[in-house]
């Protein structure tokens, strides 16, 4: 059933947000910034979406309720990877493509909420284990 208190749900959202937005971050990248405009509230809805998903997941965790396993390191890989690549192009490419600061800022924000819950799942952990 789709309710939004669904953890399934979410992931859902967040799934399709990561790919809708890596696609579009690379294509502005690409078109050498002819979307610029459009990277603040796209950024805004993925980092909201993926903020969302996380902190359900770790609730769920805390309560006993979270039995799925859906690793955070392929987001991180996959963002990193895109990274690398648009750096790699952009000093290739000189100043006619540009790396929008916010999207090194969500990138920052995917290490980070990564960063968060491998920490909080280590302290489940280490809670489950007494």
């Amino acid at each position: 059933m789709f309710r939004l208190k669904n953890e399934r749900v979410w992931r859902v959202f967040t799934y399709l947000w990561t790919i809708v937005f890596m696609i579009f971050v690379v294509a502005n990248f690409f078109t050498q910034g002819r979307y610029e405009y459009l990277v603040p509230p796209l950024s805004a809805i993925y980092t909201g979406i993926l903020g969302l998903y996380v902190g359900t997941k770790e609730f769920d965790r805390w309560y006993d309720k979270y039995e799925g396993r859906h690793p955070g390191e392929m987001f991180v890989l996959i963002w990193t990877f895109i990274m690398l690549i648009l750096f790699g192009f952009s000093l290739a490419g000189g100043s006619a493509y540009k790396i929008s600061s916010e999207v090194v800022a969500v990138y920052i924000v995917v290490l980070s909420i990564f960063a968060l819950t491998q920490k909080s799942k280590r302290l489940y952990q280490r809670k489950r284990v007494k």
